[in-house]
């Protein structure tokens, strides 16, 4: 069974170690009740090895045991171990000691454990093995095996009743009436023998005796339903002994606690102790039950009664030892049973839980196991080499830990260490843990060390000591030997499914691929097949057993590590490229496997016996040339980067790249290059502006045509010399293999897209849908990977792919760009080199912007400009510049200084002529070339092809050409403007065709900061104060724009300010006055129609009337100035300058209110505010008035008509009318110059009787 051939030099296995020639099927596996007698016993000591854990183990067992005798109580404990881990082993050595054997007492390891419970070394115990594979309950295995093993041990004693009476009565009865009673009777007494109980115990050893012999009156009485107990059991024990013999076999037993309670009256009688009851197999016999859940369910709970009855204290105490392989309460969360059902088993678990104790043989005891039953060197030699070649293994820790079963560790997985592999050496921990596993899921024959047994027996001539068994080798051992049945049916589905993928797929699979006729036998095979047999089976092994720790989630690494040396690579540790090639191979035709795209990717097998092929059989007519060409094109899309990409006009898959800090246009196109039908001349050109255009002729042809014609159409379009920037791919022809998976590929991809998948798999079984589905799925992935590498060699990019002599996979159709075979890991690095060489080529000049795999923006280079615009501004062309991610400095470095624009250093940028030196030459030669005047106006699109025609082969994107352009307008102080107006200096991406850069002269830096400064005081607008040409444009736009937006109809407030100095005979050429006239002068006269030069000089050099801070104010307060002196007009003070020619009080009063007004008319704006007080000398009047009312004296007589008043000043009116509802025809008339106090005094009255009503006043001038 295992594959190869030794080293000559190297110890073979059978020169190293004490190997039989032959095994039995029972080797290493032991059967508890065939090993506990005396001579058998000696030989189970022997070889049994006992370690510290296991002595351990002895402690607790005793110490149960123990516990029952001392408290006389029934007492359980688990002995938990996988298979193979020695239980019956030790319930045999446990036997003997618990016997007293010489044999088992005089392991030196056990005796100071047995020292520690001196109360059992004189105890009498009934020690009882059982076995219940087979058994129909619990019951029958236990009653059944306890009346043989009775019967052996004390033959001469009549065995207890186990089974129940009724029956037994009524067979009794038949017989009685059929020999008649005189025959019936003699036959029964004469069974009858021995003494009668002598105590309140039963006394199975005298029931055969009575008082009096058997008679009609007896028998009715030992049968009646009140009989007494005694005399019932012995008439059940004469009636067993003479005529039904064999009733304990054919009949109902007792139930489990009532026959627990008549052994141990029996092992009393018989004077033992105890009971101990060693039960083998139990917890595996109730595994394969689980198939048969209410029969599970009702055993599971009978265990419990094993230290729990309703009997209360037995007549001497059970102890019993069951053996369990796994924990059986794990089974009955996957059940399917009702509630209640479920419940009630699972409280018996949990109760068990709690009175059962428990005994543990760990897996570590295996490898001293190993040691001593297995792996015995035959002498010290032996024992040399086995160290040095343990010595020599590969200590790399990815295979070193994997050998040492160290992946996927937990708390319940550790892993192992060097001693213990040394101790098993050939066989790895990460094999046995692996054989441990999953024998776990066979018969009991299949334990670790029978599979090692077989293992090393069948190598022993073929590998030496230098070899590590791989673990691909126990597939044959488990999986694919006549010997596996597994313990369920589940299981065995999976067996035997692994065994028809080996059979009927992989193996064929692996012969045919490596050339080898399938009938030669594994053991023939060549190296490189043998090992892929090896890693072929340990898939297989991962899919049965996918929670063994070595094997989930297996990886090509892993699968490496446990076939250690078996795979060889051509290129020193590749085996992890090497297996995953492979196992990708096979899965593109075994759809059961499948294979992630990571660098060392899981490889996983599905076991599904699924008919998924009828599904492909029925959708082959979907597989179309068409089909094939389009699904081709899609793969390719992937290498291309085109995958959904725009297209355009001519169809062509457009996408950019960053070349050199900048993005460049690329056009793909798919096509038959021979076919002219499909591409035509035109189509071999780009269609879109500084485009490399990409023609990929397709890896597969019709019938008859050849990739010498692709390159045929490639000369003829050469020799038209016409360049084209265009590269032509014209890869080599798939194999018929290939060509085979793409067609597969197109019926896959159709049946399990959309709704097609319920069409096309409407034939299989409901339940075998979704899992036809996954391996087809998984075929899909795997498939679409091989056509992948398949693409990978076509194309040039796989190592070593060649191509015909003259016929390379790239040709160029630009002179100036040779195109050189593709380089590359992948082909989408290759198509990355090869639109990086052909731009390098067409474009050597252009700058290296570092990195240059990150794109400049247009908003960097904006950032750019701004600093190239603030730095110009000063006057020897420097600005600082912050470093950092907040900084500028990396980014214009990377930016100006490729582009030759500008140096950086670590604080500064300087853009001073010097440095744009190179350009302005380049750009002044260009223009003179273009015959532009450079004194004049420079259209911006005639810059531009200036700044391109001066280096073609730069290649510079539209946005760095603006920029230069940009730089180029800073540098020369020219301003900007669009169809002749200024406007501002524009940022790259918002040119406009009619933009002119226009040059002027600038004004001096003083004069402009005056200017700006001082622009700012009196406004308060934003102005750049950078002086650039075009700031200086936009500052005059700006000033002028204010004059004739902001300052028109100014005038008015002039002279209403003049009216006011005349009105208080003020000075015209102090004060608020002489400001507004200055400042009416330089917006009307001075700004009017002057250059932008003048007109900054105007500004910083006019005298004015006041500080900068007052005109500002001026300016900005004029129009409510100007309000307020409408509000209140002068004629408004008259009543006062009457006054105030008087020496009274009312005169020095009014004297002094236009006073205030006066000296506030004259007054700044900003140091006093005009309008507020008008309105304080508006109230002032007022007040004036009312005191003037409130002092004016009695009436005097009115005077005769026709006599003039004594008083001219005294006020005439005519007799109040008495005041009504209705005043609207109310009048008065007044004269003199205090008549303004009377009718203000009415209007008062009546605006407060009448809030809310309106008034009309009607004033007649009456000449006189």
């Amino acid at each position: 069974m295992f594959p190869g051939a030794t080293s000559s030099n190297a110890r073979t296995l059978r020169q190293t170690f004490d190997i039989p020639v032959s095994h039995g099927t029972n080797d290493y596996v032991l059967r508890l009740s065939d090993s506990v007698a005396a001579d058998q016993l000696a030989a189970t000591v022997d070889s049994y090895v006992v370690t510290p854990a296991i002595a351990e183990a002895f402690d607790q067992a005793l110490s149960v045991v123990e516990e029952s005798l001392r408290a006389g109580e029934n007492k359980a404990a688990y002995l938990n171990g996988s298979f193979g881990s020695g239980k019956s082993h030790f319930m045999a050595v446990l036997h003997g000691i618990l016997g007293h054997s010489p044999a088992a007492l005089s392991v030196p390891e056990l005796q100071p454990i047995v020292a520690k419970h001196p109360a059992m070394s004189g105890a009498n115990l009934l020690r009882l093995t059982f076995h219940f594979l087979d058994s129909a309950s619990i019951e029958s295995a236990l009653f059944e095996q306890y009346l043989r093993q009775i019967s052996r041990l004390h033959p001469d004693t009549l065995p207890p009743v186990l089974h129940s009476a009724g029956g037994l009565f009524t067979d009794a009865d038949n017989r009685r009436a059929e020999v008649g009673d005189e025959k019936f009777f003699a036959a029964l007494n004469a069974s009858s023998g021995a003494a009668a109980p002598s105590s309140g115990t039963v006394n199975w050893a005298a029931l055969g005796a009575s008082a009096g012999t058997w008679t009609a009156d007896t028998y009715a009485a030992a049968t009646a339903p009140n009989a007494d107990p005694a005399e019932r059991a012995r008439l059940q024990q004469a009636l067993i002994a003479s005529y039904f013999t064999s009733y304990s076999r054919n009949t109902d037993w007792l139930p489990l606690e009532d026959g627990l309670a008549v052994i141990a009256d029996h092992a009393k009688s018989l004077g033992y102790d105890g009971v101990v009851l060693m039960l083998d197999e139990l917890v595996l016999w109730l595994t394969f039950l689980i198939t048969e859940r209410e029969r599970f369910n009702a055993e599971v709970q009978k265990i419990t009664k094993l230290v729990e009855t309703s009997r209360g204290r037995l007549a001497v105490p059970i102890t019993s030892f069951i053996a369990r392989q796994h924990d059986l309460s794990r089974w009955v969360a996957t059940g399917s049973d009702s509630g209640a059902t479920q419940q009630a088993v699972e409280q018996a678990f949990a109760h068990q839980a709690g009175r059962f104790g428990n005994v543990k043989l760990g897996d570590e005891n295996l490898p001293f196991i190993a040691k001593k039953r297995l792996l015995q060197p035959i002498d010290g030699e032996a024992q040399a080499a086995l160290d040095a070649a343990f010595a020599r293994l590969d200590r790399n820790p990815g295979v070193w830990d994997v050998l040492l079963d160290g992946v996927n560790t937990d708390d319940q997985h550790r892993g192992s260490d060097a001693d213990a592999f040394k101790l098993t050496y050939p066989f790895s921990p990460a094999l046995i843990a692996t054989l441990r596993a999953l024998s776990g899921q066979m018969q009991r024959e299949r334990t670790a060390l029978k599979v090692m047994q077989q293992m090393l027996q069948d190598c022993a001539d073929r590998l030496t000591v230098d070899h590590v068994i791989p673990v691909g080798e126990a597939f044959d051992y488990i999986i694919d030997s006549a010997n596996s049945t597994p313990i369920n049916d589940a299981a065995a589905q999976t067996f035997k499914t692994a065994r028809t993928l080996w059979t009927e797929k992989l193996r064929p699979l692996l012969f045919r691929t490596a050339g080898v006729d399938e009938s030669t036998s594994d053991a023939d095979v060549p190296p490189g097949l043998r090992a892929d047999i090896r890693v072929a089976k340990t898939l297989l092994m991962s899919a049965v057993a996918p929670n063994v720790p070595a094997l989930k989630q297996i990886d090509a690494s892993r699968l490496a590590s446990l076939n250690h040396g078996s795979v060889v690579s051509l290129i020193p540790g590749d085996q992890v490229g090497q297996i995953t090639n492979k196992v990708k191979q096979w899965a593109a035709e075994i759809p059961e496997l499948s294979v992630t795209s990571d660098a060392n990717p899981i490889i996983s097998v599905t076991l599904e016996s699924v008919d998924y092929e009828r599904i492909i059989t029925r959708a082959q007519g979907e597989d179309t040339d068409g089909r094939r060409r389009e699904l081709m094109r899609s793969l390719l899309s992937e290498h291309f980067g085109v995958l959904g990409a725009e297209r355009t006009l001519d169809d062509a898959l457009l996408r950019t790249v960053i070349w050199r800090g900048t993005e460049r246009p690329i056009e793909v196109v798919f096509g038959n290059v021979r076919d002219r039908g499909y591409l035509s001349d035109d189509r071999f050109r780009p269609a879109t502006p500084g485009a490399l255009r990409l023609i990929v002729d397709l890896p597969f042809d019709e019938p008859g045509h050849t990739i010498t014609e692709d390159h045929d159409r490639i000369d003829e379009l050469l020799r038209t010399g016409q360049d084209r920037f265009t590269v032509a791919w014209l890869p080599n022809f798939f194999p018929d293999k290939v060509v085979r998976q793409l067609g597969r590929l197109v019926v896959l991809n159709y049946v399990l897209t959309g709704d097609r998948w319920a069409t096309y798999a409407n034939e299989l079984p409901e339940g075998d849908k979704i899992a036809a589905r996954t391996i087809l799925e998984q075929q899909q992935s795997q498939v679409r990977g091989q056509l992948g590498n398949a693409i990978q060699v076509a194309y040039g990019t796989a190592s070593g792919a060649k191509f015909p002599e003259g016929q390379p996979p790239l040709r160029s159709l630009h002179a100036g760009f040779v195109a050189q075979p593709p380089i590359g890991n992948t082909l989408g690095e290759a198509v990355d080199r090869l639109i990086g060489d052909a731009f390098d080529a067409l474009y050597p000049d252009h700058p290296d912007f570092t990195p240059a795999d990150k794109l400049i923006t247009r908003r960097d280079l904006n950032t750019v400009l701004a600093r190239l615009r603030e730095a110009q501004s000063q006057s020897d062309g420097r600005i600082a510049l912050e470093a950092g991610a907040r900084g500028d400095r990396d980014l214009a470095r990377r930016v100006v200084e490729p582009l030759g624009l500008a140096k950086v250093n670590e604080t500064h940028l300087i853009f001073g002529p010097e440095q744009f030196t190179a350009w302005q030459t380049r750009i002044t030669q260009e223009l003179a070339r273009l015959s532009i005047d450079e004194q004049g106006d420079v259209d911006i699109d005639e810059l531009r092809t200036a700044i391109m025609a001066s280096g073609p082969k730069r290649g510079l994107t539209a946005d760095m050409v603006d920029l230069i352009a940009a730089a180029w307008a800073s540098q020369t102080k020219r301003s900007w403007f669009l169809h002749s107006s200024p406007t501002a200096e524009a940022l790259i991406g918002d040119y406009r065709r009619g933009t002119a850069l226009r040059l002027e002269p600038l004004p001096e830096r003083q004069v402009w900061s005056d200017a700006v400064r001082r622009w700012t005081a009196w406004t308060g607008q934003n102005v750049n104060d950078y002086l650039t040409a075009t700031n200086l444009a936009a500052f005059a736009e700006q000033v002028r724009e204010y004059a004739r937006s902001t300052f028109t109809g100014r005038g008015q407030f002039v002279n209403a300010i003049g009216q006011a100095y005349q009105y208080f005979a003020l000075d015209p050429e102090r004060g608020r006055y002489a400001l507004a006239q200055d400042l009416q002068q330089l917006f009307e006269t001075r700004l009017a129609h002057v250059t932008n030069l003048d007109l900054v000089a105007a500004i910083a050099d006019v005298e004015l009337r006041g500080n900068d801070i007052e005109a500002g104010k001026s300016l900005a307060s004029a129009a409510a100035v100007e309000q307020a002196l409408l509000r209140y007009p002068l004629t408004r003070w008259d009543v006062l300058r009457s006054a105030a020619t008087g020496t009274d009080e009312r005169s020095v009063q009014a004297k002094a209110i236009l006073a205030e007004l006066a000296k506030a008319v004259q007054a700044q704006e900003f140091a006093q505010s005009l309008p507020a007080a008008l309105t304080n000398a508006d109230r002032a009047r007022d007040a004036w008035l009312e005191a003037g009312v409130s002092r004016q004296p009695a009436p005097v007589p009115v005077q005769p008509a026709g006599m003039p008043p004594t008083n001219p000043n005294i006020v005439e009116l005519d007799p109040p009318a008495p005041v009504v509802d209705d005043v609207a025809t109310q009048s008065f008339t007044v004269r003199g110059r205090g008549a303004t106090s009377a009718v203000e005094e009415r209007l008062r009255t009546l605006l407060a009787q009448y809030p809310d009503d309106e008034f009309t006043v009607t004033i007649t001038r009456v000449q006189r």
